[in-house]
């Protein structure tokens, strides 16, 4: 019963599926029990062996997946006591149950809130928006937060809530269009939606030989870039026929057009980024100036790369090594969860917003641009994967023989 809860709250909170399995079976190891387990999005078949009798029992787990560090903290730091005999099996189920009945650590107001302020953030680092289209983004990012918690209560609504955000969204942003620019506007306010996160984590699971679960993942980021790209178009079109003329037209979301902040001015709103998205991840506020602290020096080592030596394909490789191995060092002497304190960092690099481009140029009839986008993300993505391993290959050479910590 402990590894069946174990599993289905490593899925429900965000643990990487390629550790998942390793981490099961070692912790089954260390409590004298035979376990063959398999993970896939959603589901985990955990089958319980008998050399004695010759006989076996499989359990299968279904969850859904979702993002909640604190939660998947709190089950990393009780798994890490279980393995050292510092609980017994019976408390720690206990424990275990309080943890997943647990009310969240934020409100639903914050959660709501916390859509505007995020997109607002990203609208000034990453999308090269001016303080102008920073509060239309927060307008836009706003309603996208009212419609998420709308799809948290009624279940019908879920399958339409990334296409329904697209489709306003790019409604009301063409709307605004003439006060803003409309490519850092959308996708600011879209940012929670973007698939890099997705991408990368699958491009991570298929180089550990994850296949299915990585193929699944890979091809959901795909997908979930052309609704979002496919959605803006609609909302676009829509206001075209509304105003009887064509506001906007050929490549949407070109951001040469708009008019960004100072680099230096980054500074400023990137730690608020940074902790926008700690509370969208659920991480703990006593964290938040941790995982600042590691994305500060990860961003500043891109900045570095990208802005004065211009290495453009190198710089998510090095920042992602220095990511992954400051969070790793990290996690090794405070006992932290390693992957909790890298995430906000690695979801500022991953490049979302670069495939929904990409399928947008495609939607527009701009091919040639269209794979050009698309081939970034991937190579992107890749970039980030070799970083990470190559941080958790330095501070964990043999792997993780005693332990059952949440890494890379």
């Amino acid at each position: 019963r402990f590894l069946v809860l174990i599993a289905k709250a490593l899925m429900m909170y965000g643990s990487p599926l390629h550790h998942l399995e390793n981490n099961l079976i070692r912790t089954a190891q260390l409590l004298d029990l035979e376990i063959t387990a398999s993970a896939l999005p959603g589901l985990i078949l955990i089958s319980f062996e008998d050399s004695l009798t010759h006989t076996s029992e499989t359990k299968i787990i279904r969850c859904t997946n979702g993002w909640d560090m604190h939660r998947l903290d709190q089950t990393n730091q009780l798994l890490r006591r279980v393995v050292r005999s510092n609980v017994d099996v019976d408390q720690a189920i206990v424990e275990l149950e309080q943890i997943i009945t647990a009310p969240p650590i934020y409100a639903w107001y914050w959660q709501v809130l916390n859509w505007g302020i995020l997109s607002w953030s990203l609208c000034l680092v990453c999308f090269g928006g001016s303080w102008h289209d920073s509060g239309l983004a927060l307008v836009l990012g706003l309603m996208g937060g009212v419609l998420s918690l709308a799809a948290g209560k009624f279940s019908g609504y879920t399958n339409l809530f990334e296409v329904s955000v697209s489709i306003l969204t790019g409604l009301f942003g063409a709307a605004l269009s003439q006060w803003g620019c409309f490519a850092a506007i959308s996708l600011s306010a879209t940012a929670v939606l973007l698939p890099g996160l997705v991408m990368t984590t699958g491009v991570i699971e298929l180089s550990s030989r994850h296949m299915v679960s990585g193929t699944v993942r890979v091809f959901y980021a795909l997908l979930l870039a052309f609704i979002i790209a496919y959605g803006l178009l609609i909302g676009v079109q829509i206001y075209n026929k509304i105003a009887g003329n064509l506001l906007l037209d050929g490549a949407l979301l070109d951001l040469t057009q708009c008019h960004p902040l100072t680099r230096w001015s980054w500074f400023g709103t990137f730690p608020i980024g940074i902790i926008n998205i700690a509370v969208l991840v659920n991480i703990h506020w006593r964290h938040w100036i941790s995982v600042t602290v590691v994305a500060g020096i990860c961003y500043g080592v891109f900045w570095l790369f990208k802005f004065h030596l211009g290495l453009d394909d190198l710089a998510p490789v090095v920042a992602s090594f220095v990511l992954g191995l400051v969070a790793n060092i990290w996690s090794k002497f405070t006992g932290q969860t390693a992957y909790m304190i890298l995430l906000p960092g690695e979801m500022f690099l991953v490049p979302g917003s670069v495939g929904v481009r990409g399928f947008s140029s495609l939607l527009s009839k701009e091919g040639g641009q269209g794979l050009t986008l698309a081939l970034q993300m991937i190579t992107t993505c890749l970039s980030i994967m070799i970083g990470l391993f190559a941080s958790s290959f330095i501070v964990y050479p043999r792997g993780k023989q005693n332990s059952a910590l949440v890494t890379v």
